[in-house]
């Protein structure tokens, strides 16, 4: 058996299917965002905000999936030069997963007219609706799956029920990479083509991290990610 046959058998017994596309990924080849749920919607309301220099709360979750996604939206922040935003993450004990009541109040004080969660929101009914009686739309983008969706402005999930985008595997800050590039296709703020491609460092230590499938959309991200990693101007990256 020759070395091509062993890779070929070792990659159809993990289901790869495509061979060149697994092994020579193409960024090209990433899906239409405007395919996942809500995409249009929440798109739409986040440039309101920035047009209306409304407060935007960000909310992630604590882990090395929510802290790396929030990273892409205050590089997406930074870049367009929009400083009415600020970040919240979850005590891991204190407060555990998801969004929670006291979290909501906070936004409230800080004036938040818009939420935008990481990685986490899905199956938090009680909290989104605490948050719209407190006049804050709430956009949540997640990878996790829940029965019973919340009354949220817009729900951004590859995994909720009647969703056709063609990749349910993304993690959570894949999923917010993707609203980026949504934002990105209908405003550039001035910014050059691509430029979010350099916060696929963190999308890729997400991915990895999180251990989702690295194939499809994954894999990608993750290839693209580890170059940027190898460039990263980011003085921690660097560090380690």
């Amino acid at each position: 058996m020759s070395l091509d046959d062993i890779l070929h058998k070792l990659l159809h017994d993990r289901g790869v299917i495509d061979k060149e596309d697994f092994l020579t990924p193409d960024y090209s080849k990433l899906h239409d965002p405007l395919l996942l749920p809500d995409m249009e919607k929440a798109r739409d309301r986040v440039l309101r905000a920035i047009k209306d220099n409304e407060h935007i709360f960000v909310f992630s979750d604590y882990d090395a999936d929510g802290i790396p996604g929030a990273v892409v939206m205050k590089d997406f922040m930074r870049r367009i030069k929009y400083d009415n935003v600020s970040f919240y993450i979850p005590h891991r004990h204190d407060e555990g997963f998801g969004l929670n009541t006291d979290a909501m109040d906070e936004a409230d004080k800080r004036g938040a007219k818009l939420m935008i969660t990481i990685d986490c929101g899905t199956a938090d009914s009680v909290e989104v609706a605490h948050a719209n009686s407190l006049g804050i739309d709430v956009i949540i983008t997640d990878h996790h799956e829940a029965n019973d969706l919340p009354d949220a402005y817009a729900i951004v999930n590859p995994k909720i029920k009647g969703s056709q985008y063609p990749f349910d595997g993304l993690c959570g800050a894949g999923v917010l990479y993707k609203l980026i590039q949504a934002i990105y296709m209908k405003e550039s703020f001035g910014l050059p083509a691509g430029v979010e491609k350099w916060s696929l460092d963190m999308v890729a230590i997400a991915t990895l991290s999180d251990m989702v499938p690295l194939v499809g959309e994954n894999r990608i991200l993750s290839h693209f990610g580890l170059q940027v990693l190898r460039k990263s101007p980011r003085p921690g990256i660097q560090a380690l």
